[in-house]
C-alpha cells in the first residue's frame, strides 16, 4: 500500500522511550514504504511502523528501562471543524503598546513561478506574494514591535501569513515521490504553495496540482527572513526507524478552514520528520528563547518524541536541547489524560517543576481541543509553559520557574522528532515560530489573541 494514500489509517504509536542512558526507546521498530524498509521487528501495514519489544541498551553500558504497552491512537483522517465563511474580524486593540489583531490584505499576490527542490518542477508554479502583505499583522510583526523585541528567526506555517513583510509562498508539495531506507524521499514533481488575499494559504492551487496523485509536504519555507527552511530529516543516532531517513508527511490527510478559506495542516504519522541543521540566527547554549505552537489537540501520541524546537545539529543527542513536546507518554504529566504541551530538555519530558521529569503538575491542563495553542519559553535559569484554546478562551499558565538542568542547545530545529530522530510519535503542524529572545507575558497575550482572531476552524 503506498505510504500516504490510506484513508481512514489506523495509527499505531509505539510507546517506547528509554527514561536514562540514550533518550529513544524504539528499538525493533520498522517503516514499511511498498514493502521496502530495513531494521529489525515486522513493519506494520500501510507503512506505519510499530515497536515490537526489544530492551534497547543505554549509552552507558546498561539495559534502560522501557515502557512497554502503549496506547493505539486513531487517526481520522481530517474533517474540517466548521463550516461557511466567517468575514473577516477586525483586529484586536493593543496590548501593552504591541498590536494583536490580525488586518485583511487587500490587493493580490504577484506571480513569480514554482520553485523546485530536487526532482522535476511543475509546470506553472504557484502565485507567491512580491513584497510582503504589509496589511497583514502576524506574530513575528508582534515579535518585532514588542519591548523588549524578540524577533522570529524561524516561523512555519501550514495555513496563513505570519509575517506581514514576508513575500515568499508558505510551504512546498510533492506530487508522485516515493521513500526508501536506503535514499529516503525521492523523485516525484514540486509546487510552491503561496499565498491568497489575506494571507491565507492557496489550498486551491494545492489540489488542483495534486488531484490524481499522492501529495507530501517537502519544504516548509521559513517566514523569518533568516532562510531556515525545514526539510526531511535525515538518520539519527538512535536505533531502529530513527536510524533511517525519515519521510515527508502528507500534504492532503488533514483539512481544515480558516477565516471562511480551506487550508491543511501537516499531518505526521511516526517516520515523519523535518529537520535544518545549517540554521541561521537560532540561540545556542543558554541563550534566551520563545517557541509558540499551534496543533490539533485530537491527533497525538504516546512515544518519543513530537517536539519542535532547538535541538542538535548532527542527529544526535548532545545532552540538552530546548523543544515544545506536544502528547502524552511516560515522562511528566499534566491534569487529565492529556494531551499536554511540555518542556523537552533531554533525557526526559517536563510537565513543570525542577526536579524528576516524571513530576505530574496539576495546573497543566489537557489541551484535546481541535486547535491547541502552547508556549515554551526559557533564559539561562527559568522555563515557562503556557497553554490555550486557540478558538477562544483564556491563555494558562501552567508553570514559571526554575530550570532542571542547566540548558546547552545547539541551534538545530526540529519538527516532529527529537534530537536523535526519535521518530515513533505523531501530530498535526498548523504554525509555530521561535524567537530571538524571551517574550514577555504581555507579548504571549498578544500572540494567543492574533492566533485566535485567525478564526481556526470557522
Amino acid at each position: 500500500m503506498d505510504r500516504f494514500a490510506a484513508v481512514g489509517l489506523l495509527t499505531l504509536a509505539c510507546n517506547a522511550r528509554v527514561e536514562l542512558g540514550d533518550r529513544g526507546g524504539h528499538a525493533g521498530q520498522t517503516f514499511a514504504e511498498d514493502g521496502s524498509g530495513g531494521g529489525a521487528g515486522a513493519p506494520a501495514t500501510g507503512g506505519v511502523s510499530a515497536a515490537t519489544g526489544g530492551a534497547p541498551t543505554s549509552a552507558g553500558g546498561g539495559v534502560s528501562p522501557v515502557e512497554t504497552g502503549g496506547s493505539i491512537a486513531v487517526a481520522t483522517g481530517g474533517s474540517a471543524p466548521g463550516t461557511g465563511g466567517a468575514g473577516a474580524g477586525g483586529g484586536n486593540g493593543a496590548t501593552g503598546g504591541v498590536a494583536a489583531g490580525g488586518a485583511v490584505a487587500t490587493g493580490g499576490n504577484g506571480a513569480m513561478g514554482g520553485s523546485s527542490t530536487g526532482g522535476v518542477n511543475a509546470t506553472g508554479g504557484s502565485a507567491a506574494a512580491i513584497g510582503g502583505s504589509s496589511s497583514v499583522t502576524g506574530p513575528c510583526d508582534i515579535y518585532a514591535a514588542a519591548s523588549p523585541a524578540t524577533p522570529c528567526v524561524a516561523a512555519y506555517s501550514m495555513t496563513r501569513l505570519l509575517n506581514g513583510k514576508y513575500g515568499g509562498p508558505l510551504y512546498q508539495v510533492r506530487k508522485g515521490g516515493s521513500w526508501s531506507a536506503s535514499s529516503g524521499m525521492t523523485g516525484g514533481t514540486f509546487r510552491d504553495i503561496a499565498t491568497v488575499d489575506g494571507g491565507y494559504a492557496d489550498a486551491v492551487a494545492q489540489d488542483e496540482f495534486c488531484t490524481g496523485g499522492t501529495c507530501t509536504v517537502s519544504v516548509l519555507y521559513d517566514q523569518s527572513g533568516k532562510g531556515n527552511d525545514l526539510k526531511v530529516a535525515p538518520s539519527g543516532c538512535y536505533t531502529g526507524s530513527a536510524s533511517e531517513p525519515d519521510s515527508e508527511s502528507s500534504a492532503t490527510m488533514k483539512s481544515t478552514i480558516i477565516n471562511g478559506h480551506k487550508a491543511y495542516g501537516l499531518y505526521m504519522l511516526p517516520h515523519d520528520g523535518y529537520r535544518n541543521n545549517k540554521t541561521t540566527g537560532i540561540p545556542t547554549g543558554s541563550a534566551a528563547q520563545g517557541i509558540y505552537e499551534v496543533a490539533d489537540g485530537t491527533h497525538f501520541g504516546s512515544a518519543c518524541c513530537w517536539d519542535f524546537g532547538n535541538a542538535s545539529k548532527d542527529n544526535c543527542n548532545l545532552g540538552t536541547m530546548g523543544a515544545l513536546f506536544f502528547g502524552t507518554g511516560f515522562w511528566g504529566k499534566g491534569a487529565g489524560s492529556g494531551p499536554w504541551f511540555m518542556a523537552d530538555f533531554e533525557t526526559g519530558v517536563w510537565a513543570g517543576g525542577s526536579g524528576a521529569s516524571a513530576t505530574v503538575n496539576s495546573d497543566l491542563p489537557a489541551m484535546n481541543v481541535p486547535f491547541a495553542f502552547g508556549i515554551l519559553k526559557t533564559n539561562p535559569s527559568n522555563y515557562a509553559i503556557r497553554e490555550g484554546n486557540a478558538q477562544a478562551g483564556s491563555l494558562i499558565t501552567a508553570y514559571d520557574g526554575p530550570l532542571p538542568k542547566m540548558l546547552n542547545s545547539q541551534g538545530g530545529i526540529v519538527l516532529g522528532i527529537t534530537e536523535d530522530n526519535s521518530n515513533s510519535s505523531q501530530g498535526t503542524f498548523f504554525e509555530g515560530t521561535l524567537t530571538d529572545g524571551r517574550p514577555s507575558d504581555t507579548t504571549d497575550a498578544a500572540i494567543f489573541a492574533n492566533v485566535q482572531a485567525a478564526k481556526y476552524g470557522q
